[in-house]
């Protein structure tokens, strides 16, 4: 009988820069691949972004942990910063075992060489924590990784369910092989609406919306949005109820409301650039510019060609459109980073 695809969506990490989840959701993805981070606790410098905005839009995700581990306990360690990551968003999601050729290269840079027996018992050993956390396990290979490094026969047997993220990019999938996907990623060049460059896309076959509950969860302030808020209400800028910011941390609509109407710019004065926007949030966004980068400009409340420049070494750095504005994306960012 004929798979049938349920929906399609991403999978997305630091790499993809600045994702808009929105307008992912909108393009009819069904749900978002986002990776919580690699190794030893290192959280996926996007992932609080990806996961916050999935989380607020209602978007499903699949959440996956790139390993380097090079022995059972590194991987049952690992297991354990994926399950503290998704916590923070979702009570049950699926949580995938992600082991690659670089995972392969780097455990033989550390003197281990990785037979078929171990890498299954490292998938085991992740796979049983999250589990047993009440995540939905999922492992992610490919057609080599299933015959020469992970023994699907011994996982099932100690798993009893895992689904199987199957990575290989051809316009369709042999029989034999779709039988055992439960997600195909097909393609790692993909293009998506929301999304900038070449993208990972997967065709979900299984429907994990049963094995998806978000967390409930206090938003924490924080104090980049905080002082935001007050530049805001400072330079007279108004909710859509015509009142001043709540000064409370959180991006919420109102905050959304307000950046809406700013765009922070230079401004050109035969031929070259000259101070254009002034006032509180042009210096909250020169001080969050010096804190990104590392710099330091002078923090006048000017946005000049010194502003401008700072503004566009910030959107390279974080994978933003660059044109020297600093407006909804580009504040966004700086919330976070």
């Amino acid at each position: 009988m004929e798979k049938e695809i349920l929906y399609e969506g991403p999978d997305i990490s630091y790499h993809n820069g600045n994702v808009d989840i929105k307008r992912v959701r909108d393009a009819g993805c069904g749900r978002v691949g986002i990776r919580a981070g690699y190794g030893k606790n290192n959280v996926d410098q996007k992932y609080v972004v990806n996961a916050l905005a999935c989380y607020n839009l209602g978007v499903a995700v699949l959440l996956y942990w790139f390993s380097y581990a090079c022995n059972v306990a590194m991987a049952v360690g690992e297991a354990g910063y994926a399950i503290a990551q998704a916590a923070k968003y979702w009570k049950r999601c699926p949580i995938a075992f992600d082991f690659e050729y670089d995972s392969v290269n780097y455990a033989r840079k550390n003197g281990v060489a990785v037979t078929k027996a171990l890498a299954t018992d490292m998938a085991i050993a992740f796979l049983q924590r999250v589990e047993e956390a009440g995540y939905v396990p999922v492992i992610y290979t490919n057609r080599d990784y299933l015959r020469n490094y992970f023994d699907m026969d011994r996982i099932a047997a100690a798993l009893g369910t895992v689904y199987v993220w199957y990575a290989r990019y051809t316009s369709a999938l042999p029989e034999g092989e779709k039988a055992i996907a439960d997600v195909w990623q097909y393609s790692s060049t993909g293009r998506l609406a929301g999304v900038t460059g070449n993208v990972d896309m997967n065709r979900f076959y299984t429907d994990f919306s049963g094995n998806t509950v978000p967390a409930e969860r206090e938003d924490r302030c924080n104090l980049n949005i905080k002082s935001f808020q007050a530049a805001a209400n400072a330079d007279g800028y108004r909710d859509a109820d015509g009142k001043p910011l709540a000064e409370d941390g959180i991006d919420g609509p109102k905050t959304q409301y307000v950046r809406r109407q700013i765009a922070l710019q230079a401004k050109k004065s035969g031929g070259r650039y000259v101070a254009g926007s002034t006032g509180a949030v042009v210096g909250w966004w020169q001080t969050r510019c010096n804190e990104i980068l590392g710099h330091s400009q002078a923090v006048d409340k000017r946005y000049g060609p010194t502003s401008r420049t700072e503004t566009m070494a910030v959107q390279r750095k974080l994978s933003l459109k660059v044109d020297g504005i600093a407006g909804y994306n580009s504040i966004q960012a700086a919330f976070y980073n």
